[in-house]
């Protein structure tokens, strides 16, 4: 499988697939995903599009890997930033899903998309946590109560984060899959799509499908997102690729109305929603997301 050294040195796995001609498109993927769920949304334009999956630090075949000081997100910033300088990549067609718009917005903010021609943004506001003059954020009106509770649960397994996950008493472990369960139970709109996300409900069967072995990593990234400071507002003005913004219009993990402030802040920016998708517009809205996506492609 292909791996690219990053600047610590650490090893950082990827997908790269599809054609070989032309200009690459660097897909991002969201929290508990890896770069491998993406293929079967891209593969019906693979005869004429390259497609680089990187695994986010954390996930998938980056799972071991450490975050640094910095953060989650300012570490899969500055991976992106090695994948696209290590493998000789320009003129790149960058796009991210959820928390992979996050990296997206860091990797602007401090690489200044280097390397990137356009940017598609799909479903993420550009701002985590509510105040008083933003009201679009994470979970949107739920964000108030879900935050504290999910806050309460991550402090309390943080006290044993040194230990194998299996060491951990099962009542703490349950605890620690319900709050993955209610936050993946956000990113879909229909109430089918919701309950594949109880698979948690059950410990054997939840360690078999999400990787234990780094499982602090989960608390790290959760905390990036509970604890403050993810807020591009001012930064996204500045971008100046082409950019397309896919809204799920249904999506309970980050309201419609935010992400469409966003498409006013980017300068140009293109707007698509999706009617009758959530948050993961590519996997609940396949067949319009691959249309979408092969225009965005396309208009580059």
């Amino acid at each position: 499988m292909p791996y690219l050294t990053t600047r610590d040195g650490a090893r950082l796995h990827y997908l790269d697939v599809g054609a070989r001609r032309g200009p690459a498109c660097v897909l991002l993927h969201g929290f508990g995903m890896q770069g491998a769920m993406w293929l079967p949304v891209v593969a019906p334009l693979l005869a004429r599009q390259r497609f680089i999956l990187p695994d986010l630090r954390g996930f998938g075949g980056s799972h071991r890997l450490s975050l640094g000081a910095q953060g989650a997100i300012a570490q899969h910033a500055d991976d992106v930033a090695d994948l696209i300088d290590g493998l000789k990549l320009s003129d790149v067609r960058l796009a991210g899903l959820s928390m992979g718009a996050c990296t997206g917005m860091e990797h602007h903010a401090r690489h200044g998309f280097r390397g990137v021609a356009r940017w598609l943004h799909i479903d993420q506001a550009p701002c985590i946590l509510n105040g008083a003059d933003w009201q679009h954020g994470l979970l949107g009106d739920d964000q108030a109560t879900r935050l504290p509770q999910w806050s309460t649960v991550i402090d309390a397994i943080e006290t044993q984060r040194d230990r194998p996950f299996t060491a951990l008493p099962l009542a703490l472990r349950r605890r620690y899959w319900q709050v993955l369960r209610e936050f993946l139970g956000y990113a879909f709109a229909s109430k089918l799509w919701q309950q594949t996300a109880h698979f948690t409900r059950v410990d054997a069967l939840a360690r078999r499908v999400i990787p234990t072995a780094n499982w602090g990593v989960y608390l790290d990234t959760m905390r990036a997102y509970t604890e403050g400071g993810l807020d591009w507002r001012a930064s996204v003005r500045q971008i100046d690729r082409p950019t397309t913004v896919f809204i799920g219009a249904r999506s309970r993990m980050y309201p419609a109305a935010g992400q469409r402030e966003l498409g006013r802040l980017i300068p140009g920016a293109r707007l698509v929603e999706f009617a009758d998708a959530g948050h993961t517009v590519p996997f609940e809205s396949p067949r319009r997301f691959v249309v979408e996506l092969n225009r965005f492609l396309k208009a580059a």
